[in-house]
Protein backbone atom coordinates (compact mmCIF):
# COMPACT_ATOMS: atom_id res chain seq x y z
CA UNK A 1 0.00 0.00 0.00
CA UNK A 2 2.74 2.51 0.73
CA UNK A 3 4.50 1.78 -2.71
CA UNK A 4 1.25 2.88 -4.50
CA UNK A 5 0.96 5.79 -2.62
CA UNK A 6 4.68 6.68 -3.21
CA UNK A 7 3.93 6.22 -6.93
CA UNK A 8 0.79 7.54 -6.99
CA UNK A 9 1.98 10.68 -5.74
CA UNK A 10 5.50 10.78 -7.69
CA UNK A 11 3.58 10.50 -10.71
CA UNK A 12 1.12 13.61 -9.70
CA UNK A 13 3.58 15.00 -9.03
CA UNK A 14 5.63 15.24 -12.48
CA UNK A 15 2.66 15.31 -14.11
CA UNK A 16 2.17 18.46 -11.88
CA UNK A 17 5.55 19.45 -12.74
CA UNK A 18 4.77 19.33 -16.37
CA UNK A 19 1.66 21.76 -16.44
CA UNK A 20 2.45 24.98 -18.08
CA UNK A 21 0.88 27.70 -16.51
CA UNK A 22 0.16 30.21 -19.15
CA UNK A 23 -2.82 30.40 -20.58
CA UNK A 24 -3.21 28.43 -23.93
CA UNK A 25 -5.79 26.61 -25.49
CA UNK A 26 -5.28 22.52 -26.97
CA UNK A 27 -7.78 21.61 -30.00
CA UNK A 28 -7.46 17.78 -30.11
CA UNK A 29 -8.31 16.95 -33.32
CA UNK A 30 -5.79 14.63 -34.80
CA UNK A 31 -7.06 15.32 -38.00
CA UNK A 32 -6.60 18.54 -38.92
CA UNK A 33 -5.77 19.35 -42.68
CA UNK A 34 -8.92 17.89 -44.18
CA UNK A 35 -12.45 20.00 -45.51
CA UNK A 36 -15.17 17.90 -43.76
CA UNK A 37 -17.97 18.88 -41.72
CA UNK A 38 -15.95 17.91 -38.73
CA UNK A 39 -12.89 20.29 -39.34
CA UNK A 40 -15.10 23.02 -39.60
CA UNK A 41 -16.28 22.83 -36.38
CA UNK A 42 -12.81 22.97 -35.60
CA UNK A 43 -11.78 25.80 -37.44
CA UNK A 44 -15.29 27.54 -36.20
CA UNK A 45 -13.97 26.87 -32.72
CA UNK A 46 -10.72 28.18 -33.34
CA UNK A 47 -11.71 31.45 -35.09
CA UNK A 48 -14.20 32.02 -32.31
CA UNK A 49 -11.39 31.48 -29.63
CA UNK A 50 -8.71 33.65 -31.07
CA UNK A 51 -11.53 35.96 -31.91
CA UNK A 52 -12.27 36.16 -27.85
CA UNK A 53 -8.85 35.72 -26.45
CA UNK A 54 -6.30 36.42 -29.24
CA UNK A 55 -3.42 36.09 -26.54
CA UNK A 56 -4.53 32.28 -25.99
CA UNK A 57 -2.16 29.31 -28.51
CA UNK A 58 -1.83 26.37 -29.66
CA UNK A 59 -3.00 23.21 -31.26
CA UNK A 60 -2.44 19.35 -31.59
CA UNK A 61 -2.01 17.54 -35.20
CA UNK A 62 -0.84 14.27 -36.65
CA UNK A 63 -1.38 14.92 -39.97
CA UNK A 64 1.42 14.25 -42.62
CA UNK A 65 0.72 18.13 -43.09
CA UNK A 66 3.79 20.35 -41.78
CA UNK A 67 2.91 22.53 -39.31
CA UNK A 68 4.47 25.44 -41.88
CA UNK A 69 1.99 24.27 -44.26
CA UNK A 70 -1.05 24.32 -42.02
CA UNK A 71 0.05 27.91 -40.79
CA UNK A 72 -0.66 28.67 -44.39
CA UNK A 73 -3.86 27.56 -44.63
CA UNK A 74 -5.30 28.83 -41.17
CA UNK A 75 -2.62 28.19 -38.25
CA UNK A 76 -0.92 31.38 -38.70
CA UNK A 77 -1.90 32.90 -35.58
CA UNK A 78 -0.85 30.07 -33.16
CA UNK A 79 1.68 27.13 -32.45
CA UNK A 80 1.00 23.84 -33.79
CA UNK A 81 2.53 20.78 -31.89
CA UNK A 82 3.04 18.20 -34.14
CA UNK A 83 2.11 14.39 -32.36
CA UNK A 84 3.62 11.31 -34.51
CA UNK A 85 2.03 8.62 -33.08
CA UNK A 86 -1.15 8.52 -35.07
CA UNK A 87 -0.70 4.99 -35.91
CA UNK A 88 -2.47 4.40 -32.43
CA UNK A 89 -6.03 5.69 -33.60
CA UNK A 90 -6.21 4.30 -37.07
CA UNK A 91 -8.52 1.67 -37.76
CA UNK A 92 -6.00 -0.86 -39.71
CA UNK A 93 -4.16 -0.99 -36.57
CA UNK A 94 -6.91 -2.68 -34.77
CA UNK A 95 -8.55 -5.61 -36.95
CA UNK A 96 -10.01 -7.04 -33.96
CA UNK A 97 -10.94 -5.22 -31.38
CA UNK A 98 -11.52 -1.65 -33.25
CA UNK A 99 -13.09 0.56 -31.47
CA UNK A 100 -11.70 -0.20 -27.66
CA UNK A 101 -8.64 0.03 -29.88
CA UNK A 102 -8.83 3.48 -31.29
CA UNK A 103 -10.10 4.73 -28.10
CA UNK A 104 -6.89 3.08 -26.01
CA UNK A 105 -4.90 4.84 -28.82
CA UNK A 106 -6.82 8.00 -28.27
CA UNK A 107 -5.33 8.20 -24.79
CA UNK A 108 -2.19 7.38 -25.75
CA UNK A 109 -1.68 9.43 -28.23
CA UNK A 110 -3.32 12.37 -25.56
CA UNK A 111 -0.81 11.52 -23.58
CA UNK A 112 1.97 12.47 -26.33
CA UNK A 113 -0.04 15.51 -26.94
CA UNK A 114 -0.20 17.01 -23.08
CA UNK A 115 3.46 15.95 -22.75
CA UNK A 116 4.51 18.33 -25.18
CA UNK A 117 2.48 20.72 -24.21
CA UNK A 118 -0.15 21.29 -21.49
CA UNK A 119 -2.87 23.29 -22.31
CA UNK A 120 -5.31 25.25 -19.64
CA UNK A 121 -7.92 24.29 -22.09
CA UNK A 122 -8.32 20.96 -23.56
CA UNK A 123 -11.08 21.11 -26.66
CA UNK A 124 -11.83 17.82 -28.16
CA UNK A 125 -13.57 18.08 -31.23
CA UNK A 126 -13.10 14.60 -32.79
CA UNK A 127 -14.84 12.75 -30.16
CA UNK A 128 -12.34 11.08 -27.83
CA UNK A 129 -13.59 10.52 -24.76
CA UNK A 130 -11.64 8.38 -23.60
CA UNK A 131 -8.86 11.38 -23.19
CA UNK A 132 -10.68 13.59 -21.02
CA UNK A 133 -9.69 11.68 -17.76
CA UNK A 134 -6.11 12.37 -18.62
CA UNK A 135 -6.61 15.90 -19.48
CA UNK A 136 -8.47 16.55 -16.53
CA UNK A 137 -5.38 14.28 -14.61
CA UNK A 138 -2.94 17.02 -16.45
CA UNK A 139 -4.55 20.05 -15.27
CA UNK A 140 -6.48 21.10 -18.22
CA UNK A 141 -10.08 22.21 -18.32
CA UNK A 142 -12.08 19.84 -20.83
CA UNK A 143 -14.33 21.24 -23.31
CA UNK A 144 -15.92 18.94 -25.82
CA UNK A 145 -17.97 19.13 -28.94
CA UNK A 146 -18.32 15.83 -30.68
CA UNK A 147 -19.22 15.82 -34.24
CA UNK A 148 -19.13 12.01 -35.16
CA UNK A 149 -18.18 9.92 -31.84
CA UNK A 150 -15.26 7.30 -31.94
CA UNK A 151 -17.92 4.99 -30.34
CA UNK A 152 -21.29 5.32 -30.90
CA UNK A 153 -24.73 3.60 -30.37
CA UNK A 154 -25.17 2.48 -34.02
CA UNK A 155 -21.76 0.54 -33.73
CA UNK A 156 -22.79 -0.93 -30.20
CA UNK A 157 -25.58 -2.16 -32.10
CA UNK A 158 -23.39 -3.91 -34.55
CA UNK A 159 -21.41 -5.64 -32.40
CA UNK A 160 -24.03 -6.81 -30.18
CA UNK A 161 -25.84 -8.25 -33.04
CA UNK A 162 -22.68 -10.22 -34.46
CA UNK A 163 -22.98 -7.90 -38.28
CA UNK A 164 -19.69 -7.97 -39.75
CA UNK A 165 -18.45 -4.48 -40.84
CA UNK A 166 -15.16 -2.36 -41.53
CA UNK A 167 -15.29 -1.68 -37.69
CA UNK A 168 -16.15 -5.01 -36.91
CA UNK A 169 -14.59 -8.11 -38.79
CA UNK A 170 -16.17 -11.24 -39.48
CA UNK A 171 -14.10 -13.24 -37.29
CA UNK A 172 -14.55 -11.79 -34.33
CA UNK A 173 -18.48 -10.59 -35.07
CA UNK A 174 -19.06 -14.52 -34.95
CA UNK A 175 -17.32 -15.34 -31.78
CA UNK A 176 -20.12 -14.27 -29.06
CA UNK A 177 -17.09 -13.87 -26.27
CA UNK A 178 -14.89 -11.70 -28.58
CA UNK A 179 -17.53 -8.79 -29.08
Amino acid sequence: MALWVLLSTTLLSSLLSLRLWSRAVGFFHPYTDGGGGGKRVLWCAVRSVQEENPDLHCAFTVDDASPKSLAARALDRFSVVHLYRRKRIEEHTYPHFTMIGKSLGSVYLSWEALCKFTPQFYFDTSGYAFTYPLAWIFGCKVICYTHYPTISSDMVSRVLQSSSMYNNDSLTASRYLHT
